[in-house]
């Protein structure tokens, strides 16, 4: 059965953001590697390591710290994310859908304040450059 994006969550260093509106597309690409020789007569060619765009969430800014629960799991989603962005430092991410499959990885993150109009919903961006491959739950993971 289909599923609507309604319950979809975003963990940053362990914390579920609160304000989540749109997602990246999720995944990587396998960059493509030539190895034609003299020999071929036809390009040749073998997968090389996976490549990943910087991943940019959006979300409504919210500043009401009324929104943590009381596990303190849903936090103000910017003033989290500025704070990380501050240190400088990599940590782990998740996007949870709706029915428990997930993608995670560990990255650095920074912030941006959308621009604004008049009686406008203020917007923030957090963009994540990973620095580990993301993980899709439902992979079969070989070491």
């Amino acid at each position: 059965m289909e599923l609507i994006t309604s319950g979809t969550k975003y963990y940053l260093n362990g914390m579920q953001l609160y304000g989540l509106k749109s997602t990246p597309d999720m995944g990587g690409m396998r960059e493509k590697k030539e190895i034609t020789n003299l020999l071929d007569t036809a390009h040749r060619y073998i997968a090389g390591l996976y490549k990943y765009d910087e991943l940019t969430f959006g979300f409504y800014y919210n500043s009401d710290e009324t929104n943590l629960n009381a596990s303190g799991q849903v936090a103000a989603a910017y003033k989290t994310a500025r704070a990380i962005e501050c240190a400088g430092t990599s940590v782990s991410q998740k996007l949870e859908f709706p029915d428990g499959t997930y993608f995670a990885w560990s990255g650095q993150v920074s912030t941006k304040i959308k621009s604004m109009n008049p009686d406008g919903v203020m917007e923030f961006t957090i963009t994540s450059i990973p620095d580990s491959k993301l993980i899709h739950s439902l992979d079969v993971l070989t070491e």
